[in-house]
């Protein structure tokens, strides 16, 4: 008796024992194989080795760039339509109160017995507000019957024309001019020079003298 329970003691691994342990060794394996697998697997594929985070910077980076350069021509093309076209709209608007000034100034300027009406018409024409009906009196009791009289030929030309100031509706130019005259009294011809500060009104869209201030 006492033999049988030694033995049983010594060799008391039961087939269940034997059982439950064969799993263990089965489940080590396995992960080692699993193990290997995955490191096989990121040798062979060299960006699954890369963080997460890193493959999607990478895969970001050149969206990033093209929506940087975009913005950029954004921002290039803002500043020509808010500064070039700004520019050049003020450079035109200059260059247009320049040219009405001069061309009024000649207008009041140059006159011939010969085409008189037409010619004081003609000079009305670029004119307006105060500045039109003293020239219309002006003219009448001086300009035509002088003219008339005494034969005055009077041709002005412009020399040069700076703009001062342009707005809106109002501008200011400076304008340097040559005044030649001949009359039946002095038939060679006299050349005067002046400098005349005009200010100009826009009206309905054009540009007339309201203001003829010799400096």
């Amino acid at each position: 008796m006492t033999t049988g329970a030694a033995a049983l003691t010594a060799d008391d691994t039961t087939p269940e024992d034997v059982e439950s342990d064969q799993p263990d060794e089965a489940s080590s394996v396995a992960d080692e194989q699993h193990v290997d697998v995955s490191r096989d697997q990121t040798a062979s594929n060299p960006r699954r080795s890369k963080p997460l985070t890193r493959r999607l910077t990478d895969r970001w980076r050149p969206i990033a760039v093209t929506s940087l350069v975009l913005a950029c021509a954004g921002t290039a093309g803002a500043m020509y339509f808010t500064t070039y076209r700004s520019d050049r709209a003020s450079a035109e608007a200059e260059t247009q109160v320049a040219k009405a000034a001069s061309e009024g100034a000649v207008a009041l300027l140059s006159y011939a017995p010969a085409s008189l009406d037409h010619d004081l018409a003609d000079a009305r024409s670029h004119l307006t507000g105060g500045f039109l009906t003293y020239y219309s009196q002006f003219a009448d009791q001086f300009v035509a019957p002088a003219a008339k009289q005494k034969d005055i030929h009077a041709v002005a030309s412009v020399v040069r024309a700076a703009t001062i100031d342009a707005h809106a509706d109002s501008a200011h130019v400076l304008i340097f001019l040559n005044q030649t005259t001949t009359s039946r009294e002095n038939p060679e011809p006299t050349q005067s020079a002046s400098s005349v500060n005009v200010g100009l009104t826009k009206i309905g869209g054009v540009w007339r003298i309201s203001s003829f201030d010799p400096i």
